[in-house]
Order: structure tokens, then C-alpha cells, then sequence
């Protein structure tokens, strides 16, 4: 596990698997409950005709930073832990085109991983296409990395976060990110109203 409460010492590495697993079950369960295991459901973000998935994700993402910046102010967390351990660095040309790829599966498959393994659990067809493409993709990207791997390598940025870039104080930027959530939640509303592609 590389978990800051983890690298920390919290718990055990035994206990970090165990943690790990429950967590997995749990999550795997909650995906499965919301409809995350239906691509109809999670491809409906694309038409504007149900925003679940933003709704959902950015929920997940604001819960998860307030929880670290509680954490830290309790003496019970260390941003330097996160940052120097187990943040990943960013290669901004690489991740950039990753994402796009990333987005056009996910718009054309109808699944992410996580999804797609919910899927394939809950058994639906389509899922375990989706993890079969995922699989023989991968292959295909390790067999052609002395093609790519130098751009795969570039741009490396080291680790980064939003506040070192923009010079503002984590909670600032903290902020800013749950104003930008609840901005994203009132225009949904107006998205799946419009449903362009139902008319």
C-alpha cells in the first residue's frame, strides 16, 4: 500500500492489505448500488442526460481533500508525506494525451477499469469486452514502448500539486475547488434539462 496513513505507520502492512481489500469490496459495492455498472448509465454524462458520474466523482474528490486538510490541521496527517511519497509526478505532455485517450474508451466502451470490473462482476457482457480491449491494450503498449517510452518520459514536472503551482495556501486552493464543485452541481441541473440528444 502506499496510503499516507499507511507510510506513516498507522497500521501494519498485514493490516494495510486487509484494509485495502474491505475498502475494494466496499467501493466495488457502492459503484455497483449507484449504477455504476451499467456503461448506459455512466455514457449518459456524454449526452447530458444524467450527470451522476460528475456528481459523484467530485463529491468522492472534495470528501477526500477536506478529510486531509482536517487530518493535517489535527496533527494526525502530513502533507509532506503525501507530496514527497506518494504523489505521482506529472509528465504534462503524457498524461495529456493519456487523458484524451482515457476519455474517448471511456466515451466509446462505456466503462473506466473500476467500472468495468463492477461490471463484469455484476455480468454484463459488454464489461467483460470492455476488460479483454483494456487487456490487449496494455499489451500493446508495453510491446511498442521503445517506440513511445522517451515521450512517455518527458516533460516531467516532478511532484506537483494545484497549490505549489498557483503560489496559494492549500486551504485557499481547497476553497476554490469546493466553489468550483458546487458551481459544476448547479449547472448540471441545467445540462440534463437541455438533453440535447433526447430532442
Amino acid at each position: 500500500m502506499t496510503g499516507p496513513l499507511y507510510i506513516e505507520g498507522a497500521f501494519s502492512q498485514q493490516t494495510g492489505y486487509l484494509i485495502a481489500i474491505g475498502i475494494g469490496f466496499l467501493f466495488g459495492f457502492v459503484l455497483e448500488r449507484a449504477g455504476f455498472g451499467d456503461a448506459r448509465n455512466l455514457t449518459n454524462i456524454f449526452y447530458f442526460r444524467d450527470m451522476r458520474v460528475l456528481k459523484v466523482m467530485f463529491s468522492a474528490l472534495c470528501t477526500a481533500m477536506v478529510g486531509l486538510i482536517v487530518l493535517s490541521w489535527l496533527g494526525l496527517f502530513n502533507y509532506s508525506t503525501l507530496v514527497d511519497l506518494t504523489l505521482l509526478k506529472t509528465y504534462l505532455w503524457p498524461q495529456l494525451v493519456g487523458g484524451i485517450l482515457f476519455g474517448l474508451g471511456f466515451a466509446i466502451g462505456g466503462y473506466c477499469p473500476g467500472t468495468a470490473a463492477v461490471g463484469v462482476v455484476s455480468g454484463k457482457l459488454d464489461a467483460i469486452v470492455f476488460i479483454v480491449g483494456m487487456i490487449a491494450g496494455i499489451w500493446v503498449f508495453a510491446a511498442g514502448f521503445p517506440l513511445w517510452g522517451s515521450f512517455y518520459n518527458s516533460s516531467d514536472l516532478g511532484r506537483l500539486t494545484l497549490w505549489q503551482v498557483f503560489s496559494i495556501p492549500k486551504e485557499v486552493m481547497a476553497v476554490l475547488i469546493l466553489v468550483m464543485a458546487l458551481g459544476a452541481f448547479w449547472l448540471t441541473r441545467y445540462g440534463e434539462r437541455w438533453a440535447p440528444y433526447d430532442k
